[in-house]
């Protein structure tokens, strides 16, 4: 059983990050070509290497999503450096298959002067230095003022990137002829052809999802929180409902990545302290086609399926597509109803998880209505208090990489703050 293809996991993150800001996932890419090159052109990087490097060439400055203000490459990358640097490290550190690596986005931003061997190993400086030298690259080539001066490359050369890097960079560029793909656009349908010749693990491919589900948390922490809960919501029920096991490996990754389409709902509106105006209740549905076209022919069928219907009722109500009883599988089914248990009892700024009878009398009339599968919703009354206690252990430990992000950031900004003398 597999969700997604290798190939396809680097076009989701892609495709999900290019609907926040194309800017900053074009200027990823291109980063993370010039770097995937001139360490090609080495050849002592094995594999899994070449990929880990390429991925965090392709996500460098994903901290930037926290800085929602910043729209322009000219933004990114003089203005709030330490900050997304930061952020970005402590991502991938935490949240991604990456960890091992994930130093180099730290320093990404420092001079070569500052960060030459500020790494444990002299492969992993080697890579910090290719990546500076790549960002700067890319940086170089779109800036449409004068931040970089015309003569950059021959002036700071050994002072803001590495001499040796630049000459590594001139011997790929003559043997691959990386800006002229760069300029052609062919770059693309070679980093396609990378990733669709390599098998990656399973576990691999679902840090990689989970990562992008995480990416929400720049934009709304209750959005992921919401997402842990029903995601443990629906394999509790599903277990308990005894699914067979392809329907409960689908049912897990549905419920994963059904919210992922908020990751372009305004902030304002996914941590509104108050109901919601027609309007923006029109502009929060709008999250359901957003994970539909972001899922569309890269994940499993039956798991986008599962993820784009779990606002749909069985009487044919709900959204987007009105969908009724006949229509939904068990597994889109459990969902909704994991969802609704999810919303109901998730804390928000402005209200305290509901009162459990008043939970539980929600869902009962919503399947006595006909709205949600009242099989379901048999299971979660029957054991409401063994699937609340199983989900809040882990979400003591999820919520706790959080705080350690959090300390971490502030521990980290201080020690940065010797780089701005």
């Amino acid at each position: 059983m597999s969700v997604i293809s290798s190939k396809n996991v680097r076009d989701i993150i892609v495709k999900t990050l290019e609907i926040v800001n194309k800017e900053i996932i074009r200027h990823g890419q291109v980063t993370s070509y010039i770097l995937y090159k001139m360490l090609e052109h080495e050849h002592i990087y094995t594999d899994q290497e070449m990929i880990d490097f390429t991925m965090i060439g392709l996500l460098h400055d994903i901290g930037v999503y926290r800085e929602p203000n910043i729209k322009k490459n000219t933004d990114f990358e003089f203005q709030n450096l330490w900050s997304h640097s930061i952020y970005g490290f402590l991502f991938l550190k935490y949240l991604s298959p990456l960890s091992d690596k994930a130093e180099i986005v730290l320093y990404h931003h420092l001079n070569y002067s500052q960060a030459k061997n500020i790494l444990t190993t002299q492969k992993l400086n080697h890579v910090l230095e290719c990546l500076i030298l790549a960002d700067k690259m890319d940086t170089f080539m779109h800036i449409k003022s004068q931040q970089m001066e015309p003569d950059y490359f021959t002036r700071y050369r050994d002072i803001k990137f590495s001499g040796q890097a630049l000459d590594l960079f001139t011997r790929a560029n003559a043997r691959f002829h990386i800006m002229d793909k760069l300029s052609n656009g062919e770059y693309i349908d070679e980093m396609n052809e990378l990733f669709s010749k390599r098998t990656f693990s399973e576990n691999y491919k679902k840090s990689f999802l989970e990562m992008l589900i995480y990416t929400i948390d720049f934009r709304s922490e209750h959005t992921v929180v919401h997402t842990m809960s029903t995601v443990n919501f629906s394999d509790q029920i599903g277990r308990l409902m005894r699914l067979e096991a392809r329907d409960l490996y689908n049912l897990h990754y549905g419920a994963m990545l059904h919210d992922l389409g908020k990751i372009a709902i305004p902030l304002e509106i996914l941590e509104s302290t108050g109901r919601l105006s027609k309007e923006e209740f029109r502009v929060m549905k709008a999250h359901v086609q957003i994970t539909e076209i972001i899922l569309k022919d890269i994940i499993d069928e039956d798991v986008l399926q599962i993820a784009i219907r779990h606002h749909e009722k069985l009487d044919g109500s709900g959204y987007h597509r009105g969908l009724s009883a006949k229509d939904l599988t068990l597994p889109q089914q459990i969902v909704a109803v994991a969802d609704i248990l999810s919303a109901l009892y998730g804390k928000r700024s402005y209200k305290d998880s509901f009162d459990p009878e008043l939970i539980k009398k929600i869902l009962s009339e919503d399947a006595e209505n006909g709205k949600i599968n009242p099989v379901a919703v048999k299971c979660v009354l029957n054991n409401y208090d063994t699937i609340i206690t199983t989900y809040e252990k882990e979400k003591e430990h999820m919520l706790g990489l959080y705080l350690e992000i959090k300390r971490d950031y502030e521990t980290i900004i201080k020690k940065f703050k010797r780089f701005d003398t």
